[in-house]
């Protein structure tokens, strides 16, 4: 696997747009890649590219790695030099990952892209170190925290259906991976549920994780009449110092979660460790 040293440019320099070359280094599909490229071109006009792609050397021309939209646009757009990271050679897998990591850390990415992103960067660090090591070491690959590691990891959880409903804005993240894991296993309810869990006010979403865990063979409509229920819960409030408020919030957005569900999953957690459960 390519370190961090390795995976840093080499050189940075403009070289010919039709010098570059698509391969199956890249990992995002080239189908999504031509789509809306209308925004993206207004931007390079008006600002320039910001940005570099990301090539590596082959055979007298360079493979594409990371850039795939701004790549195409700048073609689009005429442009005959492009500025460009250029790695050093490495191997094709080596490359591929390059393009995983580099692509799941951006905000702008279609969630669709996101889970696929996830699931290969699961795969692959999986096939080298087992999956024990995989959060501390895309931690380490990304620079970021390990639980923001295992966040974007958990992505791979979501079905592609799911994941459209998110990028069409059916549906929140949050509730994406509720339902996702509500339902492991079995798809076609997954996505049942992804469709009728937005007829639920928030409190009632946030239930469908317990009742799926206690009637799990029970179809998605009695999942949804049972969250309707009145709550069988106590309401506690929580006075925090403005310091662990906001650490508070940043460990949310980590999680993908309403800081609302961290403290109860963390309140759960703890009450179970301690042997109150």
């Amino acid at each position: 696997m390519p370190s961090g040293r390795q995976m840093r440019l080499d050189s940075l320099e403009k070289i010919d747009v039709d010098s570059i070359e698509l391969s199956g280094l890249n990992v995002r599909d080239v189908r999504d890649a031509n789509k809306d490229l209308g925004p993206l071109k207004e931007s390079l006009r008006e600002t320039g590219l910001i940005q570099p792609i990301v090539v590596v050397p082959k055979d007298g021309k360079y493979h594409l790695v990371v850039g795939q939209r701004r790549w195409l646009a700048a073609k689009e757009l005429g442009w005959k030099k492009i500025s460009a990271v250029i790695l050093a050679p490495m191997s094709e897998e080596d490359a591929r990952l390059v393009s995983a990591i580099e692509n799941l850390v951006r905000r702008d990415l279609p969630f669709k892209d996101e889970v696929k992103y996830a699931e290969y960067m699961f795969d692959r660090l999986c096939s080298r170190m087992g999956k024990k090591s995989i959060p501390k070491e895309l931690a380490r690959l990304l620079g970021i925290s390990e639980n923001r590691a295992m966040t974007l990891l958990k992505r791979r959880l979501v079905p592609v259906e799911i994941a459209e409903m998110v990028d069409r804005k059916e549906i929140g993240k949050g509730d994406a991976y509720r339902v996702s894991m509500a339902a492991y296993g079995n798809k076609e309810k997954q996505i049942e549920l992804a469709k009728e869990v937005q007829k639920l006010v928030p409190l009632e979403r946030k239930r469908i994780d317990s009742i799926a865990n206690e009637l799990p063979e029970a179809p998605v409509s009695k999942w949804i009449a049972e969250a309707k229920k009145p709550a069988k819960e106590v309401e506690f409030v929580l006075i925090l110092p403005v310091k662990w408020a906001d650490n508070l919030k940043r460990a949310a957005a980590d999680r993908d979660e309403d800081p609302e569900d961290t403290i109860k999953i963390a309140v759960i957690e703890w009450l179970e460790a301690k042997g109150f459960s």
